[in-house]
């Protein structure tokens, strides 16, 4: 059921929830939004779709759903999921919502991308965990592990849902679509920006567990709902290239017009693609439009040097200043507490600028951004949590958002703040990937229950009603959408069967081979996976490293200008151990390479005039390979594993620790990896031949401070530090011989034996896995075993 909101005739006062459950909020009064939905989500169980604008108080709104479930299941008796696009999104609900219902009993923990072992655990005892949807795919794409653990889903909390339209949305649909599935009997309650087809969303997820064809309480609210008025604009502008310097150009020059039409000597917030267009920017602006402003800041900025970054120090004195990832935390925090006490008026900032720190006028200064390794448009979801820091209630009374953009892309962002553009799906362009997941899951086993998941997903909803947006072929007044399903499932199927991911058991069920499970657990590619099953036997290290580096993973990356000169300098460094052909630094795979290259060999960046430039980028870009060549280093060794590929195997498990530790493997620099070992401390232990682990742990404290010239029980320290790190001892014992005329059979005992003083089960957080290889002579894997 539909209701298109109107103002409530009388707000609801939070003195109608119990004590100790009111004083989870920090005002008197619901306002009008939180007031209609009250009855619906705390005194009922149906599944909700509220669609409201940003900065109306939709948080609040999952809340009273936690606290229907809070009274309904009893404390202990339930796991309540929340469910947002990014990690900052999820950090800011966990502190808050940590320390809020800390007081009610309830737990939260939070999963990400970067949770340890050890975190997890904790993570299982919380009653709320919030995580990301990608995070929760991966967990769930095991979810008989935590068999008891969805049992007591009870609530799942879906913020932001209108990025299902995005290509990360796919993921989310999955999840929540898998999540009717293991957790039948679970609520559902999804928020979301403005959107016109918010219905469709309330028909896929259904009303309740036994009315799924019924569609979910929807709540449509108009701008007349949010608490401060947001005042929009979207200025386009005729660009005669796509060059980003140019646009960079264009738009610091038209930005001053716009602060002029704008400013009302209150905060301002300008959102750069850049790193380093934050800071030219907020330069051109110091020098030019704050001059005619020194009277509003005379007496705001305090005397003496606030900032260890001198020119960020220097322009915060005209009451300009730059933030953004490569600044020091106490840059950022500085810049954002200055902010908040008005000692300075505007940040240039990227968008890892704080998701609380607000302003009256909030300007996006060109809609592409530097993301992933690339230009990219910014996502609807960006767009509307940038725009999210003008005019927020607690601080302001009104607020302005100002979006710069070319002219052609002017009306489209037009359609997008205004709640116009329609939410589509994106499953369709990773269908594969996931078809193979829900395979390993056993949610599919057959072209049928292919179907039947289909219909299942948010993609199902949006074809029968748009089925031309995606491309799949329905033609001719004889061909229904359930044809055009069947084709669907059926060539996305046969492409896994050809590829021997999928395979047909004898009881004619669709099964996951080895490379199927690889690719569903270590969330690999399609494209990914056959480059990985159709990798030549015996890769060296080389081989391997230029593997990994053509993945799709990896396709968005590219040289940005100037980069290949700092790359070509990184090739030639000592320490490189594979060097690329200078021609062949031109794509994606050559830097990708040379990032673990330079990485593992604990580098240092090449230094000429304008390298310093590249550096940063260079830390941007390395954090986006380790996000994903762990996980595929993995699978390759699966892959090997099932090929019998024993020198393959033996050379991707070294990268592998040596992807683990940043740094190879069989290194003079391994002891690096111990607190408090520098190169200086470094070069002290080689110069008395001190090069492995084994090494150190057989020195006494008094050699330690003798080499390292320490006072006197300095030197226990090294010797704890690496009895931490695990060190093991393998023998092989011939148990007899057998022969024949076409073979030799050979029994073997093998024992591996933890040799520290006392048993590591975790390193760097992170549970130990032993590996045990045999191989033969002539690269034959004879076998390999995995013991925790």
């Amino acid at each position: 059921m539909t209701r298109s909101a109107t103002l409530a005739p009388q707000p609801i006062l939070t003195t109608v929830l119990p004590d100790r459950y009111r004083s989870i909020f920090k005002f008197s009064a619901f306002n009008d939004m939180q007031s209609i939905c009250f009855s619906t989500l705390y005194k009922n169980d149906i599944n909700t779709v509220i669609s409201s604008p940003t900065g109306s108080g939709k948080t609040v709104l999952f809340e009273l759903a936690m606290l229907r479930t809070l009274v309904s299941e009893g404390l202990g008796n339930f796991k309540i999921i929340y469910i947002a696009p990014t990690k900052s999104l999820c950090y800011e609900r966990y502190q808050d919502w940590g320390a809020r219902l800390a007081v009610l009993g309830m737990k939260c923990g939070f999963l990400t991308g970067d949770t340890s072992a050890e975190e997890v655990a904790t993570v299982k005892q919380a009653d709320v965990i919030i995580t990301t949807p990608e995070k929760w795919d991966s967990t769930t794409r095991r979810w008989t592990d935590y068999d008891l653990l969805m049992t007591l889903v009870k609530l799942v909390l879906i913020d932001e849902v209108h990025i299902l339209k995005d290509l990360r949305g796919a993921t989310l649909e999955v999840v929540v679509s898998r999540m009717k599935y293991i957790a039948p009997h679970a609520r559902f309650i999804a928020l979301s920006a403005t959107i016109p087809n918010a219905e469709d969303i309330a028909e896929w997820l259904g009303q309740k567990w036994n009315s799924r064809s019924v569609p979910a309480q929807l709540y449509a609210f108009g701008e007349e709902f949010r608490p401060v008025q947001l005042d929009i604009h979207v200025y386009g502008y005729p660009a005669r290239t796509a060059n980003t310097f140019q646009l960079d150009k264009l738009y610091d020059g038209k930005l001053p017009d716009i602060l002029d039409a704008h400013f009302a000597q209150k905060p301002i917030i300008i959102f750069c693609p850049t790193r380093k267009s934050t800071v030219s920017t907020a330069k051109i602006l110091a020098k030019t439009w704050m001059k005619s402003r020194e009277a509003i800041l005379a007496c705001r900025m305090d005397p003496g040097r606030h900032f260890q970054d001198f020119e960020l120090d220097e322009l915060s004195k005209s009451g300009v200043a730059y933030h953004h990832a490569g600044l020091s935390l106490p840059d950022r925090v500085t810049v954002e507490r200055m902010f908040l006490g008005r000692k300075i008026l505007i940040i240039c900032c990227t968008s890892t600028l704080s998701i609380n720190l607000p302003a009256h006028l909030v300007v996006i200064r060109g809609t592409s951004a530097w993301i992933d390794g690339q230009v990219q448009e910014y996502t609807e979801f960006d767009m509307h949590q940038m725009m999210g820091r003008a005019g927020r209630p607690q601080f302001d009374t009104s607020g302005v958002a100002v979006i710069m953009t070319t002219r052609d892309k002017q009306s489209k962002y037009e359609q997008i703040l205004c709640g116009q553009e329609v939410v589509e799906s994106c499953l369709h362009s990773h269908l594969v990937e996931h078809l193979n997941a829900e395979v390993c899951l056993k949610t599919i086993n057959d072209i049928e229950s292919a179907k039947g998941w289909l219909r299942s997903t948010f993609l199902y909803v949006r074809m029968k009603k748009n089925p031309s947006h995606y491309n799949i072929g329905i033609t001719g007044p004889s061909k229904t959408i359930e044809d055009s399903l069947d084709q669907l499932c059926t060539e996305n199927i046969a492409r896994l069967q050809i590829s021997k991911i999928v395979e047909t058991s004898d009881r004619n069920e669709l099964v996951s081979t080895i490379y199927g499970r690889s690719m569903a657990l270590f969330y690999i590619q399609f494209q990914t996976m056959l480059n990985f099953m159709n990798a030549g036997a015996g890769m060296s290290m080389s081989d391997i490293l230029t593997v990994l580096g053509k993945s799709s993973e990896f396709k968005n990356f590219r040289f940005k200008q100037g980069e290949k000169k700092f790359y070509k300098e990184i090739n030639a460094a000592v320490g490189i151990r594979y060097p690329l052909k200078s021609a062949d630094i031109k794509d994606f795979e050559a830097k990708v390479s040379l990032i673990i290259q330079f990485t593992l060999g604990r580098l240092e960046f090449p230094v000429y005039d304008g390298s310093g430039k590249h550096v940063t980028q260079f830390h941007a870009d390395k954090a986006i390979v380790w996000q994903h060549v762990q996980r595929l280093i993995r699978c390759i060794i699966d892959c090997k594993i099932e090929s019998i590929d024993g020198v393959s195997v033996r050379n991707a498990l070294e990268l592998a620790r040596s992807l683990q530790a940043e740094i190879w493997d069989n290194s003079a620099n391994i002891l690096l990896q111990i607190d408090g070992i520098g190169p200086a401390t470094l070069r002290k232990f080689l110069n008395r031949n001190i090069q492995t682990f084994a090494d150190l742990a057989s020195m006494d404290i008094l050699s330690i401070e003798s080499v390292l010239s320490l006072n006197k029980g300095r030197g226990m320290k090294y010797l704890q530090d690496v009895e931490k790190i695990p060190r093991f001892s393998v023998t092989l014992k011939t148990l007899g011989e057998t022969r024949d005329t076409s073979s030799v059979k050979i029994a073997v005992q093998v024992a591996v034996k933890m040799l520290n003083k006392t048993v590591v089960k975790m390193y760097n957080r992170k549970l130990l896995t032993v590996g045990f290889l045999l191989e033969l002579s002539n690269g034959e894997l004879v076998e390999f075993r995995r013991a925790m």
